[in-house]
């Protein structure tokens, strides 16, 4: 029996998925659980629209994130921290403090995103990289400079 998968099933598939499944599987387990309905064609034509619709989705994220990419390595971003006379900031900059300063900024960045190998501690130039899709990640040169 033909059936669409409603939600990943271990073992058997992810959601979306059309697959054949055994009769007795199918009508005692996953069709009763809701994790699975008949691949009638009326249904088959939903899941290609819905897949359609996705695959625009992910291109549109995609070029999204690649024109922020070239927006932010074509910039040098300031960030303005407190920080003493030799140049050492109080405290250091994190991931999360750099999305809060893209924010105001202008930039749209999760701080998850953003790869750091270890907190910024020094002003000056700082070369970071931001994931911002699974396939686009941006290396920008970040400016920490010290408030008046």
């Amino acid at each position: 029996m033909k059936v669409i998968l409603l939600k990943d099933v271990k073992g058997i598939g992810k959601r979306g998925e059309l697959i054949d499944a055994k009769d007795g599987y199918a009508r005692n387990y996953l069709l009763p659980r809701g994790l699975a309905t008949e691949a009638t064609s009326s249904n088959i034509r939903e899941l290609d629209h819905q897949n359609k619709a996705k695959e625009k989705r992910d291109a549109e994220a995609l070029a999204e994130a690649q024109a922020l990419k070239e927006r932010l390595e074509k910039e040098n971003p300031q960030i303005k921290v407190k920080a003493g006379d030799a140049g050492r900031i109080f405290g250091s900059v994190t991931s999360m403090d750099i999305a809060e300063g893209l924010e105001k900024l202008g930039y749209k960045v999760n701080k998850k995103g953003i790869l750091l190998n270890q907190p910024l501690k020094t002003l000056g130039q700082h070369e970071v990289e931001i994931k911002l899709h699974p396939q686009v990640i941006a290396k920008v040169r970040l400016s920490l400079v010290g408030e008046d």
